[in-house]
């Protein structure tokens, strides 16, 4: 099968006209590459804002017994599934609260510092109930 000339003119100057269109593609896409990007949405920067956690999660962790708090909302959003998560799975019990501590100090106890929260509260109710 033979191509007639006209055509074998025309596929030549179809691929020379997409080897054109390539050559500007590329050179388009470096200048884009060499261009900061810039932010698509107002208020959106290249390095994301870190939202501090809330005071009420802060408030939660603690009540958990975590000394170290997130630097970030998500970060303590995660950290707090976790741990109820695992309180949920019998997995983690909080550590007495400093109150409850205080109150065994307070009432002169000088036994063992209970491991929990649930059970400091169980021994504050008996140490009431004594005195």
């Amino acid at each position: 099968m033979e191509i007639p000339d006209g055509a074998f003119v025309a596929m030549l100057e179809q691929m020379r006209q997409v080897q054109i269109g390539l050559r500007t593609l590329r050179a388009e896409l470096e200048k884009w590459r060499r261009k900061p990007v810039e932010p698509t949405t107002p208020g959106e920067t290249e390095a994301e804002e870190v939202e501090p956690p809330t005071e009420k999660q802060i408030q939660f962790l603690k009540g958990l017994g975590v000394e170290d708090i997130p630097a970030s909302k998500d970060e303590a959003r995660r950290m707090l599934q976790e741990l109820n998560e695992k309180r949920e799975a019998g997995e983690y019990s909080p550590p007495p609260t400093e109150k409850q501590l205080k109150f065994l100090k307070d009432l002169k106890y000088r036994g063992p510092i209970p491991e929990t929260k649930e059970a400091a509260w169980k021994l504050l109710q008996d140490l009431n109930r004594i005195e």
